[in-house]
């Protein structure tokens, strides 16, 4: 690469939609993860999340083409109840994965955005989240922010199971425990008895405000309504993923499944392809049914549709809940970056995250074993 670097920093919505085809020309050439790196990502992200905080998004061009990408945000971040002023990736508890998307993952591409993120002196707090591996973004910023003189921390995220596919459904469904594969028939069989099962498969933009109710109910049938946690239980979720379904089946990307029985809507599963890639967003089922483990029946039948269509991978997303470890023992790592300015009030935050809390959690832990359940344990307080 010859041409130095033009740094631009975005921080109006119209700007970052006008680089749109420049910014996917990227992704699809470069991006680990094209899916949740792509601008239509980011911009429906922004659209539903975004209010309170402001863009900063750092692009980087050679000889006026797009090389690199930073999905930034200046935002307000608490740690243990102190509040700081941060550059975060755009980021919540929605977003499956993150990265930086960097040609070639060039250190010197790394080394132009680490350099424009760094000056803004305001900022207390630099925060990149559930980067997977094998990214080189972590270690390339993480190696930069110490040779300038920044204090770093480091959280592993609870690892993300996914299922290796590119083979026959015999193969697949064979290499499944006993007693799993056990289940999945003698419910099946059991199911049908009610009437004819099948899975409908919703994929154009016009079926998408219809099949989005549906599936908004069955999500939060169960426990998630119950919790709060399902996506109806705020508006702001439930316009993302309606937003985001919609400018997905306009790129041919979107598969909302529902598992039928008589023509009943029972379960469903809300995911996105990226060729031969599928990606379950999220999943639920009416608990009326639970006896017949509609969810896994569902994921059972996209399986079988997915091996015969020469899908190679089918990404559950999310946490290591122990039921996916049912289906597959392959996981991925997600890590977060926390970088502190080598300053009084910085310095503080990193003590309260990386020295203090850890301490005392595991002195916690330690006299009682059963305080902090793995799901607790995968969240913070706040960061």
């Amino acid at each position: 690469m010859v041409a130095a670097p033009e740094i631009e920093v975005i921080r109006d919505i119209q700007r970052f939609n006008s680089i749109a085809s420049d910014w996917d020309e990227l992704v699809n050439e470069w991006a680990l993860d094209r899916l949740f790196l792509s601008h239509t990502w980011f911009r429906t992200w922004w659209e539903s999340f975004g209010k309170g905080n402001q863009l900063h998004v750092v692009t980087v061009r050679a000889g006026g083409r797009l090389v690199a990408v930073a999905p930034m945000m200046r935002t307000h971040v608490r740690i243990y109840g102190l509040k700081a002023d941060a550059l975060q990736a755009i980021y919540n508890p929605h977003t499956p994965r993150y990265d930086f998307i960097v040609a070639n993952q060039e250190p010197r591409l790394y080394a132009a955005i680490w350099t424009e993120l760094m000056a803004e002196n305001s900022c207390d707090l630099i925060l990149l989240t559930q980067i997977a591996q094998p990214s080189r973004t972590i270690q390339s910023i993480q190696t930069l922010a110490a040779d300038d003189g920044w204090l770093t921390g480091e959280w592993i995220a609870p690892v993300s199971p996914f299922i290796r596919l590119g083979c026959d459904y015999e193969t697949f469904f064979s290499g499944l425990g006993a007693g799993c594969r056990f289940n999945l028939t003698k419910r099946y069989q059991r199911l049908r008895r009610m009437g004819p099962v099948d899975v409908e498969v919703i994929t154009h933009r016009n079926q998408v405000d219809e099949a989005m109710r549906d599936g908004l109910r069955i999500e939060a049938a169960a426990w998630k309504g119950e919790n709060g946690t399902a996506m109806i239980s705020d508006a702001a979720v439930t316009e993302f993923y309606t937003r985001l379904a919609k400018g997905q089946a306009d790129l041919g990307q979107l598969r909302l499944n529902f598992l039928r029985v008589a023509g009943e809507r029972i379960a469903f599963s809300y995911i996105l392809q990226n060729r031969k890639r599928l990606c379950a967003v999220k999943i639920g089922y009416d608990p009326e049914y639970q006896g017949y483990s509609p969810g896994n029946m569902l994921l059972n039948l996209i399986v079988k549709d997915a091996c015969a269509c020469g899908i190679e991978e089918y990404d559950l997303l999310g946490g290591d809940d122990d039921w996916k470890f049912e289906w597959t023992k392959q996981k991925r790592e997600h890590r977060w970056l926390f970088l502190f300015r080598n300053r009084l009030r910085p310095r503080i935050l990193r003590y309260l995250k990386f020295g203090l809390a850890p301490a005392f959690k595991g002195m916690w832990t330690s006299l009682n074993p059963a305080a902090l359940s793995p799901e607790r344990r995968s969240k913070d307080e706040d960061i």
